[in-house]
């Protein structure tokens, strides 16, 4: 972590990337299947608008991110598909770390339409089971992408930003100790005590760092998550430049790299075709340069790199950070009337 002093201390940034395939409905929906590979790339005119997008525009810029993968897919893809996108993370020279969906278990098992048939919803949490089952999970989930990366991982994230004290027991029990679970402008936790926006924090034996939380500037204060897909520029913008000014971190941003392009369903149950989303594109480039053309104020980090560090730290910060306005008015135009003028999905 960073004093709060001069601008010659930078202050820790992490770019964060949940990558994961979609279930696509077709638990419920027998018209349906699971999406793999293709949703991650999104391979528009033969070029991806994806992950090939994200990668590119890290590496234009020099910058290296988090990327918390999916796993529990395997189970109905088998390895190839996730290992090539794990390959293809890891030789751009990025951090690799552990993310689960538990809704991808039914495929493990044999029965799994049985299941269905006793539940009305497939359950995608972990805050609903034991500690035990947990450290079950996540042993499995840490072994499939040892064998997918060739290291085991020492983060994790859980799906949905799914978070409680349970977890972090289970955790524990599995010696993985260092998480970004939490993301309170998009999953709020039941604890009292987890209602984390920023900073490192202890959790039962754990080093938490939350996906940054900030707040709207209209009346009530919205919360919200710090994202390439909710966040104009000038809202990053905003927040990054406000945790400078206070001397907190780590900012942590969330993003997919299916934030990137738009999916196109053509005809319903049929795979997507994609487009780029250039409004997303231009945010996560416009971010990307000015990270990069500010080094004495951020300092761009991976979970691998500042673990030691973070895990050390004394001390605790979990300061709601600002918005801004013009950033507020901003997204309003790119998230809501653009689309809308175009007739794009949102």
């Amino acid at each position: 972590m960073n004093s709060r002093s001069t601008d010659r201390d930078p202050i820790d940034v992490c770019i964060s990337v949940d990558v994961e395939f979609t279930i696509n409905g077709a638990l419920f929906h027998q018209d349906r299947s699971p999406l793999g590979a293709d949703w991650v790339w999104g391979v528009s005119d033969k070029r991806s608008e994806g992950l090939g997008f994200l990668l590119d525009c890290l590496d234009r810029y020099g910058l290296k991110g988090t990327f918390f993968t999916e796993v529990f897919n395997t189970y109905h893809f088998g390895d190839g598909p996730m290992r090539g996108v794990v390959q293809a993370t890891l030789d751009r020279g990025h951090d690799v770390q552990l993310h689960l969906h538990p809704v991808w278990l039914y495929y493990k098992y044999r029965h799994w339409k049985d299941e269905l048939s006793i539940r009305q919803r497939p359950r995608d949490i972990f805050t609903d089971r034991d500690a035990e089952e947990i450290a079950a999970w996540l042993g499995d989930g840490a072994s499939i992408l040892e064998r997918l990366s060739g290291s085991r991982p020492i983060a994790f994230r859980s799906g949905n930003l799914n978070a409680g004290r349970i977890l972090y027991r289970g955790m524990y029990q599995a010696g993985i100790t260092l998480a970004s679970n939490i993301g309170v402008g998009l999953s709020t936790p039941s604890e009292e005590e987890l209602l984390l926006y920023a900073g490192v924090h202890r959790i039962d034996g754990i080093t938490e760092v939350p996906v940054t939380t900030y707040r709207a500037p209209l009346p009530g204060n919205r919360l919200l998550l710090l994202t390439t897909t909710g966040s104009a520029f000038r809202e990053m913008r905003a927040v990054l430049d406000a945790a400078h000014r206070l001397g907190t971190g780590p900012v942590v941003l969330l993003l997919h790299p299916h934030d990137f392009r738009i999916a196109l369903h053509a005809t319903p149950g049929a795979p997507p075709s994609f487009r780029p989303d250039r409004i997303r594109q231009s945010r996560f480039d416009r971010l990307c340069r000015y990270l990069s053309r500010h080094p004495q104020r951020f300092r761009v980090t991976t979970f691998a790199e500042s673990a030691q560090r973070w895990s050390a730290s004394d001390r605790v910060d979990n300061i709601l950070l600002p918005g801004s306005l013009p950033g507020l008015a901003t997204r309003l135009f790119e998230n809501k009337l653009l689309p809308a003028m175009r007739r794009l999905p949102q």
